[in-house]
């Protein structure tokens, strides 16, 4: 079995209900496993069209990429997809994201999507199933993020859409299990929140740091991630941090260099620096993550 990430949009005769039937039709090509919320998104491409409504949904499936690719398209026609203008409007769009760790250079199938991370669309409602594409969501323009919002209760009561909390809890709870991940927090709109720390694993031998053995610093239990705020060249502070060392309180750790001003990056509190992820003098996007600090 692959896990296979659909995208999934409409914008003609009720939008959610073609997710909805979208996400039910997609039982054909798999189990779905998890899926997003709904969300209206401004039109890509084309702009004098209704808004979208899009969903991603992980898929584990048999078929490979080739079949999976004519079972979606069997699926759209099914649902009502008729040939249009590219980037116009569609009853339903089904796309594959991605198709476990494969890659796909062929003229009418390309995997991943070669412009997942251009389409805040797309990449908005992955990263709320799939946390591994969570940075990359956050780091995109602004103005790009403001073409995605949450589709309000208000709207999906009106379409009969539901969306089982505990199904989305799941989803993320089963994703944050299988990635490297070590905390996963969970905020609703009014700042209630849950997170999960995955518990440090217990050494295989307890007892074996002896005989002036030097003792390992403990797994990290509470990583922050330290990000760079813009696009520059990231330059270290004169004394260089380095894995292990412990900060007793905020610090400067590096600085990010655009356009000949000096952007500082703190640490913006005590802790352990757990991961270094950049290097002196190295380019870096907004968003990208330069160092990782335990909080213990």
């Amino acid at each position: 079995m692959t896990r296979a990430a659909i995208g999934i949009g409409s914008n003609l005769d009720d939008p959610p209900a073609k997710i909805r039937g979208a996400i039910a039709a997609l039982e054909e090509a798999g189990r779905v496993v998890a899926c997003s919320r709904f969300y209206v998104t401004q039109p890509w491409g084309k702009r004098d069209q209704p808004e979208f409504c899009n969903a991603v949904a992980l898929v584990e499936t048999q078929l490979g990429p080739r079949e999976l690719l004519h079972t979606l398209k069997d699926l759209e026609r099914r649902l009502g997809r008729v040939p249009s203008a590219r980037w116009g409007p569609r009853a339903v769009d089904l796309d594959i994201l991605y198709y476990g760790d494969e890659r796909v250079e062929e003229p009418d199938l390309q995997i991943p999507h070669p412009r997942l991370f251009e389409r805040a669309f797309a990449l908005v409602p992955l990263a709320e199933v799939d946390p591994r594409y969570a940075a990359a969501a956050e780091g995109l323009p602004r103005e790009e993020r403001e073409t995605v919002a949450l589709m309000s209760d208000d709207q999906e009561q009106a379409s009969g859409v539901t969306t089982p909390l505990v199904d989305r809890v799941r989803a993320l709870t089963q994703a944050f299990l299988e990635t490297d991940l070590i905390r996963l927090r969970i905020e609703d709109a009014n700042e209630d929140s849950i997170e999960l720390r995955r518990r440090p694993s217990a050494p295989a031998h307890p007892h074996a740091a002896t005989d002036g053995a030097a003792a390992q610093p403990p797994p990290p239990v509470h990583l922050d991630a330290i990000k760079a705020d813009l696009v520059g060249i990231v330059r270290f502070s004169r004394k260089p941090v380095a894995e292990g060392d412990v900060l007793e309180g905020d610090r400067e750790l590096a600085y990010v260099e655009a356009l000949g001003i000096r952007n500082p990056v703190r640490s913006l509190g005590a802790g352990r620096i757990a991961t270094v992820r950049c290097k002196d003098g190295q380019p870096v996007e907004y968003g990208q993550v330069l160092f990782e600090i335990d909080r213990g």
